[in-house]
């Protein structure tokens, strides 16, 4: 059997769609990054599943890709018949005439027999294996220990969920302004936290407020939408995988709105490609992260607090 970059690419988007459509359709941008894969080349690998009936797309601002079965019904050998073909197996297996020795070969059997054998293999797992045992590489017996031991995460909200809470956000955005705090004549310069990882935000608020900056933070693009609105900061620093809302998407939001365009942001993940998640970032800098070189970034771009 021979597996090339298709089937096994191909595997790690059908699983980037399967850990994150829960917080809307996916997008390939988001998974180029997250994956370190050409989305031109993921694009190419995304029609060919969507003609397979493996994932479905979804068009429109917020329209991305979504598996279109369950993924406890989707093997790890769908993808890989409907991505590498016949290229998977032993090319004699199905076609003799592929080879002239294969009539009197006395390997080919054993070949056959390997190829179906890594097929069943493949054929016996799911998405869902995947993501609940860890590529089954641990037992489920470790597995289940793990999951008990396991903090339940943080309830996320559904797609039309997050848009109603940013909408209702938007139509009460003049009443969080007013209701925000003054900014007094000589104050510190205001830097934002945005992360999902409430000991990152914590460290980042102490660097920041340490250096004598003020600060405000947030957990997720809908949150961080509000506290923007209210606490109107100089800088804004930014993760890029977030629970219900990708930080480009948050981004993407307010520098729509003039008071905010040239709002600068410095992008902190530990996502590969992130210099490529948003273009006019000020900075990017990945995790685990230099704080001296955060707070050099931030100087640079909003000045001494």
């Amino acid at each position: 059997m021979r597996l090339t970059t298709k089937g096994r690419y191909g595997m790690r988007l059908v699983l980037d769609i399967a850990q994150h459509e829960k917080y809307g359709p996916v997008s390939m941008a988001e998974t180029s990054l997250r994956q370190d894969i050409s989305a031109k080349y993921l694009e190419r690998l995304v029609g060919e599943l969507q003609r397979a009936g493996i994932v479905k797309s979804l068009r429109g601002r917020e329209g991305g890709h979504m598996l279109a079965m369950p993924p406890e019904k989707i093997t790890v050998g769908d993808v890989v018949r409907v991505l590498e073909g016949e290229s998977a197996e032993l090319t004699c297996s199905h076609n003799r005439l592929s080879c002239p020795r294969s009539v009197h070969c006395l390997t080919r059997a054993i070949w056959i027999a390997a190829d179906q054998a890594m097929f069943e293999k493949l054929d016996s797992v799911t998405v869902k294996d995947i993501m609940d045992d860890g590529l089954n590489c641990i037992s489920r017996k470790e597995a289940e220990t793990r999951r008990k031991l396991e903090i339940p995460p943080p309830p996320v909200l559904d797609p039309s969920a997050r848009r109603r809470a940013v909408r209702r956000i938007m139509r009460q955005r003049r009443a969080i302004v007013a209701a925000g705090p003054v900014r007094q004549p000589g104050a510190p310069k205001k830097i934002m936290v945005v992360d999902d990882d409430p000991d990152i935000v914590e460290y980042l608020v102490t660097v920041f407020a340490d250096r004598g900056y003020a600060t405000c933070s947030a957990g997720g693009g809908v949150e961080a939408t509000e506290v923007l609105l209210r606490e109107n900061p100089d800088l804004i620093t930014l993760d890029l995988e977030m629970p219900e809302e990708w930080g480009p998407r948050f981004y993407k939001r307010f520098s729509r709105m003039p008071e905010y365009r040239n709002l600068p942001v410095i992008v902190i993940s530990g996502l590969p490609g992130i210099h490529r998640a948003i273009p006019k970032a000020v900075a990017t800098v990945s995790k685990p992260f230099d704080p001296e070189e955060v707070l050099r970034l931030a100087e640079g771009a909003i000045g001494e607090p």
